[in-house]
């Protein structure tokens, strides 16, 4: 038997793998790697398939949560390589990124891929209701309205070039910001930034004794 077609056995041996392991922190179901090797496993066996990792690449960096907590973050990219019982074989490759507070991300980045891996090969549906089904509105970005906000106050005042280039707008906001630069600035000084661009509403009064 081929490898395709050892695949298409163990797929139907698999069917579907539902979302049942929930995330408590951040509210959401997902398919867990013990909840796939449980299935994808026995059907390899059984098909004569066998699965071996090769890690391409594995990239870290250190984060600090929104609650203080630091944590190491890796990426890897691996190639799991199907061999069938013929000895014939295709290679998946693919990414995976987890984050752990100790010394468990690099484990958790591969248990990520590993999973990814079967559920792309096999395409192992969920069984739950098309994504496409239902239509999102995604919110506006209140970093990109600002700048165009910005944008156009500085186009009024001259400060944009025919071809797009912003050189006058960049020194006023660099000299307002004592040398900040725009195109990097945080949400919080692009406000204050819009703010001050504003023009300044004067305030009329009445004349003295004057009528309705």
């Amino acid at each position: 038997m081929k490898l395709h077609e050892a695949l298409i056995k163990v797929r139907e041996d698999v069917g579907v793998i539902g979302k049942t392991e929930k995330n408590t922190q951040q509210n959401f179901f997902y398919r867990g790697i013990d909840q796939i090797l449980k299935k994808v496993g026995p059907a390899l066996i059984t098909h004569g398939v066998n699965v071996f990792p090769e890690l391409r690449s594995l990239d870290w960096r250190d984060i600090v949560t929104g609650k203080g907590t630091r944590m190491r973050e890796v990426t890897v990219t691996v190639a799991y390589t199907y061999v069938g019982p013929e000895g014939d074989e295709r290679v998946s490759v693919v990414a995976g990124e987890a984050a752990d507070a100790g010394d468990k991300a690099v484990s958790k980045a591969m248990a990520v891929a590993l999973r990814i891996s079967h559920i792309q090969t096999l395409q192992i549906p969920t069984g739950e209701q098309d994504p496409d089904a239902q239509t999102v509105t995604r919110a506006v970005d209140p970093v990109l309205k600002l700048k165009n906000d910005i944008w156009a106050e500085a186009e009024k005042r001259g400060w944009i070039e025919s071809d797009g280039t912003y050189e006058q707008l960049a020194a006023e906001f660099a000299t307002w910001n004592q040398g900040g630069d725009i195109a990097t600035a945080e949400e919080a000084v692009l406000r204050q930034y819009a703010n001050h661009l504003k023009p300044k509403q004067r305030m009329q009064r009445k004349p003295a004794g004057g009528g309705q």
